[in-house]
């Protein structure tokens, strides 16, 4: 998106109706009729934003006109601290993944399982149990959600980052002792383990995003954010083809996580100016950056958002200046469980259900985890060339025609069952492509830059909370509509056809809520939401 300069001196005040952000095309006798006449009535633009501060001023444009290739080759620190704190993502999307397969692995079975009068010559794990350890783990998540955003104001994210690697070890510990316990106590010593070790996992949630958004300029923030889908996937993809040993990859990284640079964000709300600049200096190599413009540029961003609101806690996501930005990213979150994202987690047991052997199911869910990842790459060369509203649209539209076709098939799986087995299976796969090309990325990228940058961490907690709630039910929900009768309602692949409902209804939702924040800087959003810019008009709207 172009920057548009404005034609006036920051001694010389501009006239009144040119500080109004202007639609593109306002102003232009050669502009077509149809475009915004008037979008916005309030005085204000980037100039009086910035107070006439013309060195954050030009901060702010410098950061939208840095080409690609700029951005990468001076910014590669930044980047690199990304990756780096965001890598606990993978070990989470390791141990989530790694649940449902234990409790059909055999060794796990021997070892928690028990008999019943049933089946008193082979052991199983109750559904409830099953149920408990699954629900125990996703309420650990929520608390550490809950605390995040409090451990983060008073400690910043690298050392918050580091005690929560040092607590997944120690929660470890209690998941590893309950092999010794005996069979009476060993399943409820491993239910505790495991909600002790989600409190670091939704810690690792809340913290990630918010870092990587802060560190990273505003031309690879997709970018970056895009990655802590690829982690989740990696994780996952193990998880596929391994079920032992790699959790050990957290025990050293921690040291690593201790040398990362603080969110300079965070250092200017702390009034740490000097690191912040330190940090603003350290993350890019561009020997024409202003630290100190750049740094003026936070500091009166804060300060704008400060004077809306002085409080960072949970209620201030819910005030007006903040409502929609929270209503953005939560429904954004839940998307990705309303869409059906739940089918690719339990694709083994849907395939199996569709008629294919355990074998073929396995291998294809391997397949589908390594295109998935493929995809995901792709994602941020398609989120340069395309706005994140029309990615969105066409992602969810694409995913409600595949859910269709799942379930539509499946009413048919009894009479051509060889070829019907085999077309779910495609469509599967290509669910799982589309959704990590635009959905699951995308989700990272929307909510890395709705909320205000002093309630980031706050909003990413809240949504993500929301995400997980939802998992919740879907836990309960997704085995009760895939297992067979008397068990569960045996729908199989037909299941598809409820999320199918659930996607057209969050796709309506976003063609009227979601608005285009491509190249939007934190103060540019600051503006717009502050407006209430009608969602249409966001993508035409440039900002003197």
């Amino acid at each position: 998106m172009g920057f548009r300069r404005s034609q006036f001196s920051p001694d010389d005040p501009p006239a009144e109706d040119s500080l109004r952000p202007k639609a593109k095309g306002e102003g232009d006798t050669n502009a077509p009729s149809h475009r915004h006449s008037s979008v916005l009535n309030r005085e204000g633009s980037i100039y009086s934003f910035f107070g006439g501060n013309e060195a954050a001023r030009q901060a702010n444009i410098r950061e939208q006109e840095i080409t690609l290739n700029a951005a990468f080759r001076y910014y590669h620190p930044a980047m690199r601290w990304a990756i780096i704190m965001a890598a606990p993502i993978i070990l989470e999307g390791y141990d989530t993944s790694l649940m449902p397969n234990f409790f059909s692995n055999g060794a796990f079975i021997a070892h928690y399982g028990t008999t019943t009068e049933r089946t008193p010559d082979q052991k199983i794990i109750p559904a409830y149990w099953q149920s408990a350890i699954t629900a125990a783990a996703t309420i650990g998540q929520l608390f550490g959600l809950l605390v995040a955003p409090k451990i983060v104001d008073r400690v910043g994210y690298r050392v918050s980052n580091v005690e929560g690697l040092l607590c997944a070890a120690l929660c470890l510990v209690v998941v590893f002792a309950s092999s010794f316990c005996g069979e009476k106590g060993n399943r409820a010593v491993y239910l505790t383990g495991e909600f002790l070790i989600g409190i670091p996992w939704g810690l690792f949630q809340s913290l990630a995003l918010p870092y990587v958004s802060d560190i990273t300029p505003l031309k690879l923030r997709a970018q970056a954010a895009t990655m802590i889908n690829i982690y989740w996937l990696i994780g996952q993809l193990l998880c596929c083809g391994i079920l032992r040993g790699f959790i050990c990859m957290g025990k050293d990284i921690w040291a690593v996580i201790w040398h990362a640079p603080d969110s300079p964000l965070y250092l200017a709300r702390q009034e740490r100016y000097a690191d912040a600049a330190a940090v603003l200096k350290f993350l890019n190599r561009d020997p024409f950056f202003d630290a100190e413009g750049s740094l003026d540029a936070i500091r009166r961003v804060n300060e704008h958002e400060k004077a809306f609101s002085q409080d960072m806690g949970y209620m201030a996501c819910f005030n007006k200046s903040n409502r929609r930005r929270t209503e953005i990213a939560v429904m954004v979150y839940l998307t990705q469980q309303l869409v059906g994202t739940c089918l690719m987690t339990y694709g083994v047991k849907l395939l199996e259900q569709s008629g294919l052997s355990e074998a073929n199911s396995m291998e294809i869910s391997m397949v589908m985890y390594s295109l998935c990842i493929l995809s995901t790459l792709s994602s941020m060369l398609v989120q340069r060339r395309f706005g994140r509203r029309t990615l969105w649209l066409w992602g969810l539209g694409l995913e409600v025609v595949c859910l269709l076709v799942i379930g539509i098939t499946g009413q048919f799986e009894k009479y051509l069952p060889s070829k019907i087995h085999w077309m779910i299976a495609g469509f599967l796969v290509l669910f799982a492509i589309i959704y990590n090309m635009t959905i699951g990325p995308l989700c990272y990228t929307i909510v890395a830059e709705t909320p205000s940058t002093r309630l980031k961490a706050t909003t990413n907690s809240v949504s993500r909370a929301a995400y997980i709630t939802l998992s919740i039910g879907n836990q309960f929900l997704v085995p009760y509509l895939l297992n067979p009768k008397p068990v569960g309602v045996g729908l199989g692949p037909r299941a598809a056809l409820v999320w199918a409902g659930t996607a057209t209804a969050c796709l309506i939702w976003a063609f009227f809520r979601l608005p285009e924040m491509k190249d939007r800087t934190p103060a540019e959003v600051d503006i717009l939401f502050e407006d209430n810019l009608p969602t249409r008009h966001w993508k035409h709207t440039k900002l003197d």
